[in-house]
């Protein structure tokens, strides 16, 4: 089946010096990754790994210096590839309050992207009713102001906005960043909904590994702008193939006092992409770093599970998080 989504050795390069440089910083580097009907995919890593840039690549924010863009099979290509792409996919942004316009009310806002795309809108209060019916808000919502609105009903607000013209892609962006745990919840419970209901396809973009564990289905993890190991989101945290996805994983909070802090940071900082480690561009944060690792950049090829991982020694580590997963 073709995926929604697919993203070919896709590379952002950025000027570096000024605009008119012709020095070039590389953001991205050769990203290969799908998101299928109905599916959910997780996308993360630290700041600075280039997730956000790789969201603004797809929507057309950012501009490309290699790769291709593919929208259910079609290439993402000129005006009009772009305005098919801005229709058939949008994004939930981080700050829903934020991305509201204070100076609109909810039911236009709701509603713009039909005036924005020029498509047919006769009944625009019904249309605004059945949307924010269809996040759970009731119809006097469409009234409100955004700064009337509580973070939860902002985040539903976004939802309704984004969900207008029946999107086959959404890109939800630290989609509960901010909310309380049990708005968490209900944000998250309803994105679940949609996606049962309306076929909808995500990809989301997050630090929050609790997330990513209840509503993906895979995971692609980004270090210094690639793709270094990619997998069923069950399989992946079961036993990780790279040791950069082992630290994030171990470093994720839990509800255990025996745990010291210091033990669960990641070692040393992130390179910065102007002076790029040699070979495996984690080997200096790695604590299971070997010489061929200071030597060889590896490639993303595939373990013996068929997840895909950039490690020299990628089955092995998940040979060695297998047998962990068994004893605990």
């Amino acid at each position: 089946m073709t995926p929604v989504l697919d993203l070919q050795n896709l590379s952002v390069d950025l000027p570096l010096g000024g605009f008119l440089s012709r020095a070039r910083l590389t953001i991205l580097q050769d990203v290969n990754l799908t998101v299928a009907r109905g599916e959910s995919v997780a996308l993360v890593g630290e700041s600075g790994s280039g997730k956000t840039t790789l969201a603004r690549a797809v929507m057309g924010l950012q501009g490309m210096s290699g790769g291709e863009i593919r929208l259910d099979g079609q290439p993402v290509a000129g005006k009009a590839g772009l305005a098919r792409l801005r229709r058939d996919a949008t994004m939930m942004f981080q700050d829903a309050t934020a991305s509201l316009s204070p100076r609109l009310t909810v039911g236009y806002l709701v509603t713009e992207p039909f005036r924005i795309h020029r498509q047919p809108l006769p009944d625009p209060d019904r249309m605004a009713r059945d949307l924010l019916a269809t996040v759970g808000l009731p119809a006097a919502i469409a009234r409100r102001y955004p700064h009337e609105l509580s973070g939860g009903q902002a985040r539903r607000v976004g939802v309704a906005r984004a969900l207008a013209l029946r999107p086959r892609l959404v890109i939800a962006d630290e989609p509960t960043a901010g909310l309380d745990v049990s708005v968490q919840a209900e944000v998250l419970n309803l994105m679940a909904d949609l996606r049962r209901d309306m076929g909808l396809a995500y990809l989301i973009i997050t630090h929050n590994l609790a997330l990513v564990r209840h509503v993906a289905d895979r995971v692609a993890v980004l270090y210094l702008g690639r793709v270094v190991e990619e997998g069923p989101t069950a399989e992946v945290f079961a036993a990780p193939a790279h040791p950069y996805t082992a630290s994030l994983i171990a470093a994720e909070p839990k509800p255990d006092p025996r745990r010291r802090r210091a033990d669960l940071a990641i070692k040393g900082e992130v390179p910065s992409v102007l002076r790029r480690p040699s070979g495996c561009e984690f080997h200096t944060r790695c604590g299971l770093v070997q010489d061929i690792c200071r030597q060889n950049a590896p490639d993303l090829h595939p373990t013996t599970t068929g997840r895909l991982a950039r490690c020299h020694f990628a089955d092995q580590n998940q040979e060695q998080g297998d047998h962990h997963a068994l004893e605990h």
